[in-house]
């Protein structure tokens, strides 16, 4: 069968992409050439044009390139889990590593990222005097040029964290005051943004329950329900639905929307770091969410 021309423009690009899918280590690799094909192929602007309207978030993209333009993961693909995040963890050993992993049985297809990380970190220390650390100490710092692109940041970072770990090290990125400000500013902007996303994807629903069933979690209008406790967010969902599995076939979309939303308006680290590990459960208990929930993640609440 004749291979398929290389693209040559955004649109073609685009086209590959859309088509393209992320369900099988081909797939993934396939997604991968591509992107990478089109860094070397399109100008630095139209590339930018490529991934803004591909929509699958920044920093996606940028594990995505990252591991288009390694070439040792052809060669042990019968080894890769089905998981582009998995296999960027793959492409962050070095090649000492890669080899060990493969030779020792270590990557199979249904290898863990949690499993991956602590075999990784056993490696790093085995023949060593020394226990694994716990406690660090900062060392250096380093200052970048104002006004760096975003794509080269990313990629700058994952190159230090592969240095860094190969010493026992390891790195921290540190937000000034302002920083913090700055990003909380962003995220109460962004939390209204995706109350406009419930309110036009629930606005049916509303209208449609029994005026018996508003009055029973006392909801004056649809924003009550959306600015509401969770409780009674997927209470009422649940209730219209007459039960769980309802729930989930209409609403799952919704209540990965409202965890952003919660996401969004608190200031607490602590329940940030809750409201992403109950994706990531959304995801482990709801494979056919798992990318949208990468997404959400990736797009809504990455900071």
């Amino acid at each position: 069968m004749r291979e398929a021309a290389t693209p040559k423009t955004t649109t073609t690009f685009l086209e590959v992409l859309v088509q393209g899918s992320m369900d099988s280590v081909e797939g993934v690799l396939q997604i991968c050439r591509t992107i990478s094909t089109a860094k070397e192929t399109l100008p630095e602007s139209e590339f930018k044009v490529l991934r803004d309207r591909w929509g699958k978030g920044q920093k996606i993209w940028s594990k995505l390139l990252q591991i288009g333009l390694d070439d040792r993961l052809e060669a042990i693909q019968e080894h890769l889990p089905p998981s582009y995040t998995s296999i960027h963890q793959i492409h962050c050993l070095n090649d000492e590593e890669l080899k060990e992993a493969v030779d020792g049985g270590v990557l199979h297809p249904g290898v863990s990222q949690g499993v991956l990380t602590r075999w990784l970190k056993e490696y790093r220390f085995v023949g060593t005097q020394e226990a694994v650390p716990t406690d660090f100490n900062p060392i250096a710092t380093v200052l970048g040029p104002s006004g760096l692109d975003p794509d080269h940041l990313e990629r700058f970072k994952n190159d230090l964290e592969k240095l860094v770990t190969t010493y026992g090290f390891k790195t921290k990125h540190q937000e000034d005051h302002s920083t913090t400000a700055l990003r909380l500013r962003r995220n109460k902007d962004r939390s209204h943004e995706m109350v406009g996303t419930l309110l036009k994807d629930l606005k049916s629903t509303y209208d449609d329950a029994p005026e018996n069933l508003k009055t029973l979690f006392n909801l004056k209008s649809l924003e009550d329900l959306i600015q509401g406790p969770m409780s009674d967010f997927t209470g009422f969902l649940n209730r219209f639905r007459s039960g769980r599995d309802g729930f989930w076939s209409f609403h799952a979309h919704d209540y990965i929307h409202k965890i952003a939303l919660e996401y969004l308006k608190t200031d607490s680290r602590g329940q940030r770091f809750n409201y992403r590990r109950r994706l990531r459960e959304v995801a482990q208990q709801h494979p056919h969410l798992a990318e949208k929930v990468q997404i959400t993640l990736e797009d809504w609440m990455k900071y």
